[in-house]
């Protein structure tokens, strides 16, 4: 009888042991609860899903066929399950896909993710890229996510100067291509090598590269390694040149002007253009393809010379305490100034000469048709005169 009551004992103490160690691993004391969603309601198909609030489930035969959609707060959750017709929240992105009675015959059911911490995730291609990560790896079809793909994304270490990332991926603001190449695990897409223009003054990146502000293309290799069919660019800082020589693709930096044109070697197909920095010349000859810098008018036109090509040569004069002007009809017309005669010149080849006048203390003038008519002036007649040609001669007065 000992024996049996000590063999009693004994199990009951092994089983309080191991009932204890069951509980104990099925709930620890210090167990953190799982994020949980918030409420849950139904709108109909036609209501805007609120802010926060995704769609779960969706009965088509509800509201008088427009749906009736069950919808979810997302709340603490960092996934759920939404259908595909729900908006995506901010931040939240989509990483597997599937058919089935949920959302109607329409709509996938999709598997969402809330991004915090992570650094590197799996998406589906339909999903949008957050701002500061990039695709580094794609899988052109998978079961998560059928014919879209599965993507790998990478969020951009801070403090990183490189990385490489899939051609479809978004470029960062103030980085450039400077390689690209297939068959490297992005799919149809080749993989980029990027570049952040930190200090740099020169570098060379691939053609189909942003050119960023403040830097110009001053050579070009047209088929390179490491740029293929795009070809490598040499592009340089624009920082205190008063000259400079780039290629006709590049842009031209504000307050400079093309003075000619060459075909030389070193920009592939494009010709090579010669710049020059305006700053306090009263006038210089630029090609007629260039822009005219605020404060410049043009005064002669020269066709036939070979410095520009087939372009003409402009004459740029600086307006400054000049009171009157004859410009060609392509300029620009100060703001504050009036066409008081109109002809025509051989100073200005095939365009128009005008005679320009500046108002000051007038309080009424005769102008021709295409003259501005400056703000607190009015037409107060059309008169009788040659001094404009072709055109009207009308009287303005001020009114103000």
């Amino acid at each position: 009888m000992r024996r049996i009551r000590q063999a009693l004992t004994r199990w009951i103490a092994v089983m309080a042991v191991l009932l204890g160690a069951v509980a104990l691993t099925a709930q620890p004391a210090d167990a953190a609860p799982a994020a949980a969603q918030g409420a849950t309601t139904t709108i109909c198909g036609y209501t805007p899903v609120p802010a926060g609030w995704v769609i779960t489930s969706e009965n088509w035969a509800g509201c008088s066929g427009y749906g009736l959609f069950t919808i979810t707060e997302l709340g603490d959750a960092t996934t759920i399950q939404a259908c595909s017709n729900s908006p995506v929240p901010a931040g939240w992105v989509i990483t597997a896909m599937q058919n089935g009675p949920t959302c109607g015959s329409s709509y996938p059911l999709y598997s969402l993710l809330k991004v915090t911490t992570q650094t590197t995730l799996q998406d589906c291609g339909q999903s949008a890229i957050l701002p500061g990560w990039v695709i580094t790896a794609i899988q052109t079809v998978s079961s998560a996510c059928g014919t879209y793909g599965t993507y790998t994304v990478t969020l951009i270490p801070p403090g990183a100067t490189s990385y490489q990332a899939c051609a479809i991926s978004p470029i960062q603001n103030g980085w450039v291509i400077t390689s690209s190449q297939n068959g490297a695990g992005c799919g149809n897409y080749p993989l980029y090598s990027l570049l952040k223009v930190t200090t740099q003054t020169t570098l060379q990146d691939c053609g189909q590269s942003a050119i960023l502000p403040g830097w110009v293309v001053t050579a070009i290799q047209p088929n390179s390694p490491a740029c293929g069919s795009y070809g490598t660019f040499t592009v340089t800082l624009v920082t205190t040149q008063t000259s400079l020589q780039v290629c006709a693709n590049s842009r031209v930096p504000d307050g400079w002007v093309i003075t000619a044109m060459q075909n030389l070697a070193g920009c592939g197909s494009y010709q090579v253009y010669s710049l020059v920095k305006l700053a306090d010349q009263p006038s210089i000859q630029a090609c007629a393809q260039s822009a005219i810098p605020a404060g410049y008018v043009i005064t002669q036109v020269q066709s036939g010379s070979s410095v520009c090509g087939a372009y003409n040569v402009n004459t740029l004069t600086k307006v400054t305490t000049q009171t009157t002007l004859t410009v060609c009809g392509q300029s620009p017309i100060p703001a504050g100034w009036v066409i008081t005669q109109a002809g025509s010149s051989g100073q200005c080849g095939t365009y128009t000469m005008y005679t320009l006048v500046k108002v000051t203390t007038q309080t009424s003038m005769v102008v021709c048709g295409p003259s501005p008519i400056p703000a607190g002036w009015v037409v107060s007649n059309q008169v009788n005169g040659s001094q404009c040609g072709v055109y009207t001669v009308l009287l303005i007065t001020k009114t103000s």
